[in-house]
């Protein structure tokens, strides 16, 4: 049987939340799934599938055993292997803290930027990227 652990939380939302961004950009989003982690004493399973955190997550509801890691695989249509492998580096890279995310320290949630949550007008800008906008706590 396989147990989902806090570390594959991490690269599937990475997986599912970093398709076309930069390793920067997925290192910071991990950042802020780390943040939560302190700031509220959770896993990262439990902020990943907290309700309406993650939109991939309505989609793919908190499963976290599994006969095998293929059925897990299929479950969460994890189907790019380089994508996954990336993903696995970034959680990896994220949570090294000589790699220069110091902009990240109380960040707690972000957007992609072509959304405009009405939660986002009551929170302080702390970076902006490319593909999305992350706010201080």
């Amino acid at each position: 049987m396989l147990i989902v652990s806090a570390h594959l939380c991490m690269a599937i939302n990475l997986y599912k939340e970093c398709r076309g961004a930069s390793d920067k950009e997925c290192q910071l989003i991990n950042r802020v799934v780390i943040n939560r982690m302190h700031e509220t004493n959770q896993d990262a399973c439990s902020i990943i599938f907290e309700k309406s955190q993650f939109s991939w997550t309505k989609k793919s509801p908190k499963k976290l055993q599994f006969n095998n890691y293929s059925d897990m695989i299929a479950y969460y249509k994890l189907n790019d292997s380089v994508q996954l492998m990336r993903a696995f580096d970034n959680v990896d890279k994220s949570q090294d803290d000589s790699n220069n995310l110091k902009t990240s320290a109380n960040m707690t949630h972000y957007h992609d930027r072509s959304i405009a949550p009405k939660w986002a007008h009551h929170m302080q800008v702390a970076y902006r990227t490319k593909n999305f906008v992350f706010f201080n706590a």
